[in-house]
């Protein structure tokens, strides 16, 4: 059961680099999970509580981090719902070079679409960028929180 864990784990570590497979998320389920079969023997219900907090803290940054990071550099909502799509369709062509070229297009027309010139949807689309480079690397920093403390939890 620990190795199944551990492959989740690492699955989930993977996934908060690469979108399209789940994070964060599936990496605090699968902590969850082996807990529970192992009675809290190597990972205690403090752990899990901190992996929780965590998964939490992951979720609430990585949607406050793009949009903040867009918004201090002028993004409007029409730049910000461009982005969302273009990423989404960027990702589906191109994975993950395509997030970040489709999250940008995306915010370049959107705040073009809205009405501001050039240069400030340039502006905005950069701001969108790095929001969303600091939101991952703050996901890939807990997630690789949780995968060392679970491995020197449970392999320790």
């Amino acid at each position: 059961m620990l190795i199944l864990a551990i492959s989740v784990l690492i699955i989930g570590f993977i996934g908060a680099i690469v979108p399209g497979i789940p994070g964060i998320g599936l990496m605090f389920l699968s902590a969850l999970f082996y807990g529970f079969i192992s009675q809290f023997e190597k990972i205690s219900i403090g752990w899990i509580a901190v992996f929780g907090m965590l998964t939490l803290i992951s979720f609430v940054l990585d949607y406050l981090s793009s949009i903040m990071t867009a918004k201090k550099f002028g993004a409007t909502k029409y730049g910000i719902i461009g982005g969302v799509l273009g990423a989404v369709i960027g990702t589906l062509i191109l994975n993950l070079p395509g997030l970040f070229l489709g999250q940008f297009t995306g915010m370049l027309i959107g705040e073009i679409y809205g009405g501001k010139a050039l240069k400030a949807s340039v502006k905005a689309g950069f701001g969108g960028m790095i929001g969303y480079i600091l939101g991952m690397s703050i996901n890939i920093s807990i997630a690789l929180f949780i995968l060392a403390t679970f491995l020197f939890k449970t392999l320790g």
